[in-house]
């Protein structure tokens, strides 16, 4: 059975860490991030919303916190069991998300994520 997968844009903007937010599709869980050409950090943590975008959690992994090390012009696939979690639909899941990265952006970076259908 294939999948549906859908893409969402988001920019870290120049000196933040944290992206603007992303509203996670509906039935659909992160699979995957697209890095741009010029990147400043070397991880990505996560943030999401159970709450419709109004308070951000750190998303855990069990005890620790769910980090992926990232670079340059890369598609980066993610650990399913940790993304899992955050998907968008239920009132008691996720349903809106943020890219932190480790290291102030020295620019204005746009990521990309890559939801599927579950």
């Amino acid at each position: 059975m294939a999948s549906t997968l859908q893409r969402a844009a988001v920019t870290i903007a120049s000196a933040a860490t944290a992206s603007a937010a992303v509203s996670v599709p509906q039935d659909c869980t992160l699979v995957a991030v697209a890095t741009p050409a010029a990147l400043t950090g070397t991880s990505f943590t996560f943030e999401v919303s159970d709450d419709d975008g109004t308070t951000y959690k750190p998303l855990y992994n069990g005890s620790t916190q769910y980090s992926v090390t990232v670079g340059t012009s890369r598609h980066i696939a993610l650990d399913a069991t940790a993304t899992r979690s955050v998907l968008g639909g239920p009132a008691t899941a996720p349903t809106w998300m943020k890219v932190v990265s480790n290291s102030a952006e020295g620019a204005a970076r746009t990521i990309t994520l890559i939801f599927a259908q579950v």
